[in-house]
C-alpha cells in the first residue's frame, strides 16, 4: 500500500508543480462535462496534460485541448460506456433493493467491488493509452481492469486516496470547479508509470 500511496503524493506534487496550468485546465475539463456524455473526454484532455506534466520539463492548457482531440472517439464511446454502466447499476439496486436475503447482500457486494474496480479503470485508462504505441481503447480498458487487479494493495491505496480528495473537494463546490480533476488525472499518470516502471524493470 505504500508504494500507491508514494504514487497518489507523486501526482499531487506534480500537480502542485504546474499549479496554474492545472486549474485552467480543470475550468475547461468542467465545462467540457456539463452533458455528461462528454465527462470522460474531458478526462482524456487532462490525462494527455498530466502524462506530459509527468514526462516533460514543461506543460501548457494547449495539451489538455490537444488530449481531447487525439481521443475524441475514444472519450465519446467511453462516455457511452460509462452512462451504460452507472444505468445498469442503480438498476440493479433499485430491483433489489428491498430485498434482504443473503444472496442479494453478495449481489450487493459484488456491485459495489465492480463500481470500485469501474473508478480506478477510468483512471488508469487513458494514461495507459498515453504509453501504448498504437492506442487501442479495447485493450487499454482490459488492462487497466488487469492492473487494478493484479496489484490490490496498490489499487485499493490509490483508490482511498482518490475518494478522500473527492469526497473533501464535494464539500465545497470551488475545489471541484479548480482542481480536483485534473489532480485525479495526473494522480492517475503517476499510478500508471508507477506500475509499467515496475513492470518493465522485471520487479
Amino acid at each position: 500500500m505504500g508504494a500507491g500511496l508514494r504514487a497518489v503524493w507523486r501526482g499531487v506534487l506534480i500537480f502542485e508543480r504546474f499549479g496554474w496550468v492545472f486549474i485552467v485546465a480543470n475550468l475547461f475539463a468542467m465545462l467540457l462535462s456539463l452533458p455528461i456524455l462528454t465527462a470522460p473526454l474531458a478526462f482524456a484532455g487532462l490525462a494527455h496534460m498530466a502524462h506530459a506534466a509527468h514526462s516533460a520539463p514543461t506543460v501548457h492548457p494547449d495539451d489538455f485541448w490537444r488530449g481531447v482531440r487525439r481521443y475524441l472517439w475514444q472519450g465519446l464511446l467511453l462516455g457511452a460506456l460509462n452512462l451504460a454502466f452507472w444505468a445498469l447499476l442503480y438498476v440493479n439496486f433499485a430491483t433489489f433493493s428491498r430485498q434482504t436475503g443473503a444472496f442479494f447482500w453478495l449481489l450487493r457486494g459484488v456491485w459495489f467491488v465492480a463500481a470500485l474496480l469501474w473508478l480506478l479503470v477510468l483512471l488508469y485508462v487513458f494514461p495507459l493509452l498515453e504509453e501504448m504505441e498504437r492506442p487501442h481503447l479495447g485493450l487499454a480498458l482490459y488492462n487497466a481492469a488487469l492492473m487494478a487487479i493484479k496489484n490490490p494493495f496498490f489499487s485499493v491505496a490509490v483508490l482511498f486516496g482518490v475518494l478522500l480528495i473527492t469526497l473533501g473537494s464535494a464539500l465545497t463546490v470551488v475545489p471541484f470547479l479548480l482542481f480536483t480533476l485534473s489532480m485525479l488525472a495526473s494522480i492517475g499518470s503517476a499510478a500508471v508509470l508507477d506500475r509499467l516502471a515496475r513492470f518493465r524493470s522485471g520487479a
